[in-house]
């Protein structure tokens, strides 16, 4: 071959190089900024895998006990709360430990290994039963790893399940002590009946369920819709067309105990400067209750899903602050992240007390540094949006409130839920889940909404909270 051959042929492979490098990135780039609610973010981003960002709780242990924090409330709800923690989950369970309700049972999903998702991080699950018997841990079983792996092992999705299980209990996940699993994710092909991918589900979690003869129901996340979205109308079909898969909704209410839907509020679909707590409390209810709130006026032949929804829906909010996709948009300063994390507990709070059965809800927490934050100062701040976090979920369990819910934003001396986000604005999207049929009235201005929900609490009588 002579120098001009040479040439042409290495100018030809290196642009061949170049433009599968930008293939690849353009590939990565579509993965990190996908058009739905999706946890696959988290791992998209490759931020670093650690059990806490804060030196003081590598042993899972709390740092502080405020063990008289809660005697003011002689009375609260039964409630189960699960979390999403791609990293730091140690520091996430001791910080609920430090504030913990004693009506509410706490579920944390671990990470499995990075090298092999196929196998359970281990020496982890101890470490949340030594915080007590309502801490609980869940190995997270990563859906489109165990994919491959049944697809190059020539096995089943249910063999993968099983398989599962096995691996669960050999990195010490005791389904005895209250230890389970929690699949990541199922995408949006489930929803739309892709290919095989419905009953590769319904596969999977049968096998996860009965593992190796002991039976243990376990957790599914289920990816969703951007709250931004402008038409919500095409997610709704979809959504309703699923909900009347008879046979799949059997399956999953006797393997999953908690069918957690990833709704990761927008904080621009939040902080509507001078909105009213209440105002708000609505606006992000609609969207983060959206599933349940469509099988709850669901006709008669779709009666599995609402039966399924009403027992394990589990709305997973946000408390994954500074990302600007896929987790909800959270580009806020710290401060006004607790106001949001706040006002999305108390919207969870107020439509789940709507039943007698539990509250059942969660959040993704996934700190990610995009901003640059001195290390130092990123550890402090987000401690404070745990603190902020658990207490929130924890005080807003009061029975003795006029308003359910309310305690995540008023408190003597506190004040949460009111902090403004630059060209914000409410979307009516949402309020189409209300029905089963046709579209939802516009909700009403702000001024009406304020005016009526303080004509209801005046008739209601006198606080017992002592809020302000």
């Amino acid at each position: 071959m002579g120098r001009r051959s040479l040439a042409v042929a290495v100018t030809a492979l290196t642009l061949a190089a170049v433009l599968s490098a930008q293939a690849s990135a353009a590939s990565r780039d579509a993965r990190c900024s996908p058009p739905d609610s999706t946890l696959a973010v988290v791992s998209c981003a490759r931020g670093s895998v650690v059990a806490t960002l804060d030196p003081r709780y590598r042993t899972g242990r709390p740092h502080f006990r405020l063990t008289g924090a809660l005697l003011t409330i002689p009375r609260c709800r039964a409630s189960e709360f699960v979390f999403y923690a791609a990293r730091d989950w140690l520091r996430l369970a001791a910080k609920l430990a430090e504030h913990a309700s004693p009506c509410a049972d706490y579920y944390v999903s671990i990470p499995p290994l990075v090298a092999d998702k196929t196998r359970p991080r281990p020496n982890q699950a101890w470490r949340f039963r030594q915080l007590g018997p309502r801490f609980h841990a869940l190995a997270e079983i990563h859906w489109a790893t165990w994919q491959r792996w049944a697809r190059g092992e020539g096995r089943t999705m249910y063999d993968a399940g099983v398989e599962a299980r096995r691996r669960m209990a050999a990195a010490g996940y005791d389904v005895a002590a209250g230890d389970t699993w929690a699949v990541n994710e199922f995408p949006s092909s489930v929803r739309r009946d892709v290919g095989t991918a419905r009953t590769d589900a319904r596969d999977f979690v049968r096998g996860l369920y009965e593992g190796d003869g002991q039976p243990a129901q376990g957790a599914v996340f289920v990816i969703g819709v951007r709250q931004g979205t402008s038409d919500a109308s095409q997610y709704k079909a979809m959504l309703k067309t699923w909900l009347a898969d008879t046979q799949f909704w059997r399956d999953i209410d006797r393997a999953v105990r908690f069918w957690v839907q990833e709704v990761y509020a927008d904080a621009r679909r939040w902080g509507v400067p001078g909105a009213e707590p209440l105002v708000r409390r609505d606006y992000l209810s609609d969207f983060l209750d959206h599933a349940s709130r469509l099988a709850s006026v669901a006709p008669d032949e779709v009666g599995a899903a609402r039966g399924v929804l009403a027992r394990a829906h589990v709305p997973l909010a946000n408390a994954g602050w500074q990302w600007p996709a896929g987790l909800g948009w959270s580009m806020v300063s710290d401060l006004q992240m607790r106001h949001f994390i706040s006002s999305q507990t108390y919207a969870l709070r107020h439509y789940a007390a709507r039943t007698s059965a539990p509250d059942r809800f969660g959040f993704a927490w996934a700190p990610n540094n995009a901003t640059g934050i001195p290390p130092v100062d990123f550890v402090a701040q987000t401690g404070e949006l745990l603190d902020r976090l658990s207490t929130a979920l924890a005080e807003s369990g009061s029975d003795w409130q006029y308003d359910a819910g309310v305690r995540a934003c008023v408190l003597p001396g506190l004040d949460w839920c009111r902090a403004d986000v630059a060209n914000a604005s409410f979307t009516d999207a949402w309020q189409i889940f209300e029905t089963w049929e046709g579209l939802a009235r516009p909700r009403s201005s702000i001024r009406q909404r304020v005016v009526a929900r303080v004509a209801e609490v005046l008739r209601s009588g006198p606080r017992r909270s002592g809020a302000r």
